[in-house]
């Protein structure tokens, strides 16, 4: 059994914050095994460090409707936020940047928010109880679990850094904690330069001490490559929203930031770290992009080619047991309504029309990233044949069509599987990985930053084209417009405009008056048709709510981000 597999059976946490009282990073309830008695044996060890990578997917997926890549897509240019007719209006709130829509909604991101310092709590315990283990990097157990000191304080450390990454780009202004604290509510805020110091160093001594690879039995560890395509990843984030934003930002001093965050990490580093990847990963493309996603390769009368393929290098795995399934996956599917192949779902960060109308139909990823239901509806079988007057009833903002990659799977029956295999048919929920970093993302980052750019921006073209792309400069505009279709529905596309410079993502966004006519959109800014406010993603700077409870917790030591009061 792969070791990520091993990771999602495991429920059990670390002791971590030993305070009987309640603070604003207040976690999930923990456990059952002491720090005193757990940190004694390798099998012990080695089960927390499991736990870490079992905080990452929690956090990854128990907030639902406001996982972290679903709320990236609702404030995207290419979603709306959906949901029931009848439902709340909070994913309107997320998808508009306000607050004034739902103001009783003061904690929307709550689960998120307590998943992450969970996680982060986790790995700082980890990392601090390792030193007083007595390691032998040459034992049975390191050589037959590939689990060194250097490598698994490596692996910690990554973890950490991923989610204060995810973390700083969602809310901007954290906490910082390194260390397990009977008191985390006591901690300040720190400088965003802080944060990113933290989550660099991490990263880079991941790069210098994860193994390349690890045995096929070990299969979904996180490698050295890993960690040097998130150091890029990183470094083109930082460097694009605190270098292309115009205005001033709050309580960060751009000039400054980038100053610093120069010393710590340069360009050149990042460069060799993509070179290094190319040259040496044994990473590549696999050759039909619609084969990389079970519902993708099937509309497509394809072979599924499996979570584990040579184009990903970083994923969040989800098993087959309650606990491990993926949640998220059953809320981008149509509400109340099967399309047979494809499964229902809650209808959260639906696709906008205006995608697929402006994307080209040559590009083979069109129809492998989005659900367009009048151009399948000929696809449906005819036990379940589509119907538009019912399927959109119970679907706020319904514009016939839905994000595909990661949509459930139905038999002719119309009965969930759990991606390619048959699982508890009851639930919606799916077994299926989620890809965090592709080859692809590596080709096109090297390409922005000048690394045989024509090339690597070929590749990825090509691919789309079926080995045959209409000729495009590898400039940057058409850098950044590959990867908006490249990753369409992978929880990228708002950061990317983000990080264009928030002026940019606020002109991106916006959809002015009249708006864009949808079916059941609710009536806001005095239409029923879709508006979505320039002024309101200036007036959050991009970042989203900090849970109100965790800043009333706090005692003044969290302050609100702008925009959310």
């Amino acid at each position: 059994m792969k070791f990520l597999r091993v990771i999602l059976f495991i429920f059990f946490t670390i002791a971590i914050m030993t305070s009987c009282k309640k603070s604003f990073l207040d976690s999930y309830p923990a456990t059952q095994q002491t720090e005193a008695t757990f940190f004694d044996t390798y099998d012990k060890v080695y089960e927390a460090l499991v736990g870490c990578y079992n905080g990452m997917r929690g956090w990854s997926n128990d907030a639902g409707n406001y996982a972290y890549n679903l709320g990236s897509e609702m404030k995207s240019d290419d979603a709306s936020g959906g949901g029931g007719v009848s439902d709340g209006m909070t994913v309107q709130v997320v998808d508009r940047f306000d607050i004034s829509i739902s103001p009783g909604a003061v904690d929307i991101y709550s689960v998120v928010w307590k998943g992450a310092f969970t996680t982060i709590a986790r790995c700082n315990n980890f990392l601090k109880k390792v030193d007083d283990f007595e390691w032998d990097d040459n034992g049975a157990f390191a050589t037959d679990h590939s689990f060194k000191k250097a490598g698994a304080i490596a692996e910690a450390r990554f973890i950490r850094a991923y989610i204060y990454f995810c973390s700083e780009q969602l809310w901007g202004h954290l906490p910082l904690l390194t260390e397990t604290t009977e008191d985390p509510g006591a901690q300040t805020q720190a400088s965003p330069q802080e944060i990113y110091e933290l989550i660099v160093n991490d990263l880079k001594y991941a790069a210098g001490n994860l193994p390349p690879s690890y045995a096929t039995t070990l299969n979904g560890r996180i490698t050295k490559y890993a960690a040097e395509a998130l150091l890029a990843r990183v470094y083109l984030f930082y460097t694009g929203y605190y270098g292309r934003t115009q205005i001033e930002l709050p309580r960060v001093n751009k000039a400054e930031f980038l100053n610093h965050m120069s010393n710590v990490l340069t360009e050149n580093e990042v460069k060799a770290y993509l070179e290094d990847i190319i040259a040496n990963s044994g990473c590549q493309l696999i050759s039909d992009f619609r084969a990389l996603w079970p519902a993708g390769a099937s509309a497509a009368g394809l072979n599924y080619i499996g979570e584990i393929n040579n184009e990903i290098l970083f994923a969040i795995k989800y098993g087959y047991t309650n606990g491990t399934k993926s949640v998220w996956t059953s809320n981008i599917g149509a509400r109340s309504y099967t399309m047979a192949p494809y499964g229902n779902g809650w209808s959260i960060a639906i696709a906008n029309g205006s995608l697929w109308k402006n994307w080209d139909p040559a590009d083979v990823r069109k129809g492998a990233s989005l659900l367009n239901v009048l151009a399948e509806s000929n696809t449906f079988n005819a036990a379940h044949p589509y119907d538009d007057d019912v399927a959109g009833l119970d679907v706020r903002e319904y514009q016939h069509v839905f994000f595909k990659k990661y949509l459930n799977q139905t038999n002719a029956e119309g009965v969930t599987l759990f991606g390619m295999n048959t699982g508890d048919l009851s639930s919606m929920h799916s077994s299926q990985d989620f890809f965090i970093i592709r080859y692809a993302d590596v080709l096109l980052m090297a390409a922005e930053l000048g690394i045989d750019a024509q090339n690597n921006f070929n590749q990825v073209r090509n691919r789309a084209y079926g080995g045959n792309a209409p000729f495009k400069a590898a400039t940057y505009e058409n850098i950044m417009d590959e990867r908006h279709y490249e990753f369409v529905g992978e929880g990228l596309r708002y950061w990317d405009l983000l990080r264009r410079g928030l002026e940019y993502a606020a002109d991106a966004i916006q959809i002015q008056a009249p708006g864009v006519q949808a079916r059941n959109a609710p009536s806001l800014y005095g239409s029923s048709n879709i508006i979505i406010k320039r002024e309101r993603v200036m007036a959050t700077y991009g970042l989203s709510q900090i849970p109100g409870t965790q800043v009333t917790l706090s005692n003044g030591k969290l302050i609100q981000n702008e925009g959310w009061n």
